[in-house]
Order: C-alpha cells, then sequence, then structure tokens
C-alpha cells in the first residue's frame, strides 16, 4: 500500500461510519443521501464538482460517485462485498450472464442486508468467478469476519477513494437506471409510535424536597416531551421513517410539538388535533435528580387517543414494519390497537412499554399474547405479578410473563438488562459504566435502536441487543450537554467500543 493511499484511508475515516449506517435496510439510494446522516458525503469535493458540472442534485450526484468509486476498488473482492454491502446493482447482469442462481440475484437485488450478506457468503467464489477474479480467490469468510471485519476494511479504502480521487471522476460506464436515477420510494423502515405528546417542564435538583418545604433547582428546561414524542425522534435519528400518532391540542403548545417534530424528521400526519377550546396540549412536571431518577406529574386535560383515531388510520398502522406502543394511550385504545394489529395477515413487530402503568393491575393473557416485546422497568411490573415474591424478583415475573403468552420481555435495570424468551437462554444486555443510570431516561433510544435493528435482521439477535445497548450508552454519555437521541453514525461507533473494547 503506497503512503499516499495510507493517508488518503486516515483522513477518510470519518466517513466509515457514514457508510456503515447507508448500508442498512435497502442500502444506498439517492433517497437515503438526503438524509442528515449522509452530510458528510454531499460534502465532498468530489461530489459538489460532479453536481455542478451534471446539473444534478447533490444527492444524485453522490448516488453516482459512490457507484463509480466502487468500480475503481483495486481488488473484485471489495467491489463485490462494497456493492453488495450498500446494494448498488453494478454487477447483476455479470451475475445473471454467469448463470447465478435466481434466488441469489434476487436476494442481492430486493433482500434486506442479512439477506444480502448470505447470498454473498453462500455464492461467494461463482460472484468472484463472474467477474474474472484469479481461480486463487481466498475460501468465503464466515458472516461475522464479514460484517465486523471486512466491510469496514472495504470502506476504509472506498472512503479513500471518495476523498482523494486523484483525477477528476469522469463516469465511463452508465449507472444502472434502477438505481441510480430512480429514488427509491421503499421506506428503509416504517414505524409508528402510538403514544402521548406533551410539553415538558425539567426541574433538575439535587434532592427530592419534603413535603412542606422547597428545594433550589440547578437548572429548568421547557421542551416538547412524552414517551410516544420520544421514542418517534430516537427512531427518526435512526434514519426510520416513522409517524407519531398521538393527540394534541390546536393550541400554541400543540403547534410547538407539531413544529419539533417535523423539525427532527418525524411525520405528523397522523397526529390527532384536537379542536376544542376548553382543552389545552398535555403537560409534565418532571423533577430529574443528577443520576438520573426522575418524579413526574402528568396533566392530560381530556387530551387523548380515542378509538376512532386508531380506526381512521387503520390500514396504516397494520402495514408498518415495526408499531411502538406506550401505556401513555388509555388502556382500552392499547386493547383496541392490538386486537386490529393481531388480525393483520402480515402484522407488524409490537413493541410496548409499559410506562405509567395502568391502575386497574396487570394485562390479561389474550393482551400479552399479541406484543412481541415487552420493554420495562422491574417496578412497572409489580401490577402484573400474582405474588408478593414475583414483585421483587425479575425472574419469577418474567417466567410469569411468558407464561401467559409474552413473547419476549426486555427487562432494563441500572447496568444494561435481561432478555427473557420462551424456551430460550436469557439473553444480557451489556452497558459500559457510567454515572447516569441508562434504564430511567434511555428507554426510548433503546426501543427505537431495537425496532431499527429488527426491522433489519427480522430476529433478537446477539447483535442487535448489542446495537440497542449502544444507543443507550451513547444517549447517557451525552445526556447532560445535549439531551438529543443519537444519530446512528454515533451509535455505529458506541457500539464498536462495546464489541471491540481495545480499539480507541
Amino acid at each position: 500500500m503506497s503512503d499516499h493511499l495510507f493517508q488518503g484511508q486516515t483522513e477518510a475515516a470519518y466517513l466509515v461510519p457514514v457508510l456503515e449506517s447507508l448500508r442498512r435496510y435497502d442500502g444506498l439510494t439517492p433517497k437515503r443521501l438526503t438524509t442528515p446522516a449522509a452530510q458528510p458525503l454531499l460534502r465532498l469535493a468530489i461530489v459538489r464538482n460532479h453536481a455542478v458540472r451534471t446539473g444534478q442534485k447533490l444527492a444524485d450526484a453522490a448516488f453516482e460517485v459512490i457507484t463509480d468509486r466502487v468500480r475503481a476498488l483495486d481488488s473484485p473482492t471489495d467491489r463485490i462485498v462494497a456493492d453488495a454491502s450498500l446494494k448498488l446493482g453494478i454487477y447483476l447482469e455479470a451475475y445473471k450472464a454467469h448463470n447465478l442462481p435466481t434466488r441469489a440475484i434476487h436476494q442481492l437485488s430486493m433482500g434486506s442486508l442479512g439477506n444480502r450478506r448470505n447470498a454473498l457468503l453462500e455464492h461467494w467464489a461463482a460472484f468472484h468467478d463472474a467477474l474474472g477474479a484469479e481461480s486463487d480467490v481466498e475460501p468465503a469468510p464466515g458472516e461475522h469476519t464479514l460484517r465486523s471485519l471486512i466491510e469496514g476494511q472495504v470502506f476504509e479504502r472506498l472512503a479513500a477513494l471518495l476523498v482523494n480521487p486523484g483525477s477528476t471522476i469522469e463516469l465511463s460506464e452508465p449507472i444502472p437506471a434502477t438505481t441510480a436515477r430512480t429514488v427509491d420510494s421503499t421506506a428503509a423502515g416504517k414505524v409508528i409510535v402510538l403514544g402521548g405528546a406533551t410539553i415538558d417542564h425539567i426541574w433538575r435538583i439535587r434532592s427530592m424536597p419534603d413535603v412542606g418545604t422547597s428545594t433550589p433547582a440547578m437548572s429548568y428546561t421547557r421542551t416538547p416531551g412524552g414517551k410516544g414524542l420520544g421514542q418517534a425522534v430516537a427512531a427518526a435519528h435512526l434514519d426510520l421513517d416513522v409517524c407519531l400518532l398521538a393527540a394534541i391540542a390546536t393550541d400554541d403548545e400543540g403547534r410547538e410539538i407539531e413544529a419539533h417534530l417535523e423539525r427532527e424528521g418525524v411525520d405528523t400526519s397522523l397526529l390527532q388535533r384536537i379542536e376544542r377550546t376548553d382543552v389545552r396540549t398535555p403537560a409534565s412536571a418532571i423533577f430529574e435528580l443528577p443520576l438520573g431518577n426522575s418524579s413526574a406529574a402528568v396533566w392530560r386535560d381530556g387530551v387523548e387517543l380515542d378509538v376512532s383515531a386508531i380506526d381512521q388510520h387503520a390500514d396504516a398502522i397494520i402495514s408498518c414494519d415495526v408499531l411502538l406502543l406506550t401505556f401513555e394511550v388509555p388502556q382500552y385504545v392499547l386493547r383496541h390497537t392490538l386486537s386490529l394489529v393481531s388480525s393483520a395477515p402480515n402484522r407488524p413487530v409490537v413493541i410496548v412499554t409499559p410506562g405509567q402503568p395502568y391502575a386497574d393491575g396487570h394485562l390479561l393473557s389474550p393482551v400479552l399474547k399479541q406484543i412481541d416485546y415487552l420493554v420495562a422497568h422491574l417496578w412497572e411490573l409489580e401490577g402484573f405479578a400474582f405474588t408478593e415474591e414475583s414483585k421483587h424478583d425479575p425472574q419469577i415475573v418474567g417466567d410469569d410473563l411468558l407464561g401467559l403468552g409474552l413473547r419476549s420481555l426486555c427487562l432494563l435495570v441500572d447496568r444494561g438488562g435481561t432478555i427473557y424468551e420462551p424456551d430460550k437462554r436469557q439473553q444480557q444486555i451489556p452497558i459500559p459504566p457510567l454515572l447516569l443510570r441508562e434504564s430511567s431516561i434511555t428507554r426510548d433510544a433503546f426501543c427505537a435502536a431495537l425496532a431499527a435493528r429488527l426491522i433489519e435482521d427480522r430476529s433478537l439477535t446477539d447483535d442487535a441487543i448489542r446495537w440497542a445497548a449502544a444507543a443507550m450508552s451513547s444517549f447517557a454519555e451525552s445526556y447532560h450537554r445535549t439531551p438529543s437521541h443519537p444519530r446512528r453514525a454515533t451509535v455505529d461507533e458506541k457500539y464498536r467500543q462495546i464489541t471491540s473494547p481495545d480499539v480507541s
């Protein structure tokens, strides 16, 4: 490797997590290049120069430039891996001409990232042969090696060509029309969040005052909040196509919440706007202690979702990939929604958070059977417990819930947590040591990351759990400086630190 190329890779390292972010789901498309996560690519000189010469929008120019730079990679293996990982479709015609199985072609052109990797590994030698590679190609790597090592190395070399292209780009081959100029209208992952949206008044205090006394606050913040809103924003920051279904009033606070959601990239078309002059948008008073513990009072003034809103948007709800539900909605609305989803032929994955537990006790078995993942703290499950002993023993309450038909319990505690599933070993949720209590304020980030990985992986793998844990850690680390949910590149970087702690 030349010194020039090594220097280029060093300078370009910041692009690797960007490319890793854009490989997920449906891969790299001009549409995904318009998201905030892709901005470092749009700022590249090679992209801007190409846009000026061709008169294209920056996202379209970036797509053409990246495709051309993949073709310029030295190694056939690098070209094959980059093309499949980013789902560019550069070599599909070559693969078809080489009589590769139709299923493999379909996986590369239409499949998720996991499917594309499987096709690549299963037909490793054939793909190389189709590109005229030498006969002494290395054997196919393992899936973990491909995912955690090889793809990153390929992206390092691709990033170096983007930062230091060596010459002005001149496209010598046409970009496939199906991928280059057509904006992909298929969402990277459709998520609907059904929960609450409020205006939060947050006082940070050193200790809770006794009755009849007061305490000085260290700071005060007024901001749009609510568990539903938090999960929707967290999902949008992970580049998911997310809608929030929540109730707000048509007052100044309601308009403030709507504007906030739009700035954060959340679709507001499903909001239920209560057009009555005698009600106001919900508000919360939150008293937050130094390590993240908090207490809150919520005032809803009758502004809550009703069944009519669920029925009005039934088609959207049952056709999404993941449905996130919170106990902020009335219990009869939650039951109605779960019943609607359970009858759908291709039902979405359902993730429920029992924040603000219902006063009338645990959900019945038929309702629990409709929940795929219940993401909870132990104290929230007291209403689900059948004995005093089970209120204090997560293993007992977990076994009870699974016995009633719950498909998975994600129990969050001060340091990580545990996942319980029927007839499976318990899986630990790993969290690096931090002062802030992850479980108390970062569940929204965990749920959004869990949704993102379930869309991609279709099952709760160890890798998906670590990535969701990385989202919690990322939010916890930055919370007091900038209390904003992490972007995908940040989560990817934290994930690498968790899985490879020796990497600086």
